[in-house]
């Protein structure tokens, strides 16, 4: 176990040493060797990389092209079976194992909170609080891009890459996932694509920072259905 570590850890050092952001499981590495949510103790090696996810978290531009968590918008009826079950998968591939999905609603007081430290939180967990609702019902990308852009700075979600459950995504076990337009340049709101629950925060935490979110849009545009 521990020789796995130190194999996982040089392999995030040498990520940091050559400032490389096109490896797609950047952000992986990060996330699996500096997450604050994980317990540690004294004896836990990952101590040992503290000052180095510290300069990670201040600097996450030097790791990944998208910061984890990704607020999830559900913008047509979905039972609380259905939003279990899609965080439930997203979060169960080997490869993440950590709560990357936050259910968004209109107050930003109540999403993930960047740290003093700068350490960020983790998103939605299972299960689901039968009484949510979410305020997007009903609501299109055009309100979804405004609540994206005017998060408040401390508000620790990906500025640019979300996803949307509408009426196929939500009963097909998928997740629309959608990046913003620039406003000057494209008159809708954002574009997206269809992904499987359970690899849709995987696909979103490995983006390479050269991929052409244009052309892979272009392959397989995804209509939300709403």
């Amino acid at each position: 176990m521990k020789a796995l570590f130190f194999l996982q850890a040089l392999h995030l050092i040498a990520i940091v040493a050559t400032a490389s952001i096109h490896a797609p499981n950047t952000a992986l590495a990060y996330h699996r060797l500096c997450d604050p949510t994980a317990t540690s103790s004294s004896k836990d090696p990952r101590r040992l990389l503290s000052p180095l996810c510290s300069f990670l978290d201040r600097h996450p531009l030097t790791m990944m092209t998208t910061t984890p968590p990704f607020a999830l918008f559900v913008l047509t009826s979905q039972s609380t079976r259905t939003l279990n079950t899609v965080l439930q998968e997203a979060h169960d591939d080997p490869s993440v194992d950590t709560w990357w999905w936050y259910l968004a609603t209109l107050d930003y007081r109540a999403a993930p909170q960047r740290k003093p430290d700068g350490t960020g939180q983790i998103g939605t967990p299972t299960p689901v609080d039968p009484s949510f609702s979410s305020p997007f019902v009903g609501k299109g990308l055009e309100e979804v891009a405004k609540w994206l852009r005017g998060k408040p700075q401390n508000v620790d979600l990906d500025s640019r890459y979300f996803g949307v459950l509408d009426k196929q995504a939500g009963k097909s076990g998928k997740v629309a996932i959608c990046r913003l337009n620039d406003p000057k340049t494209e008159k809708e709101p954002a574009w997206c694509i269809l992904r499987d629950a359970d690899e849709s925060t995987l696909f979103l935490a490995g983006l390479p920072s050269d991929l052409d979110w244009n052309e892979l849009v272009e392959i397989g545009r995804y209509t939300l259905e709403l």
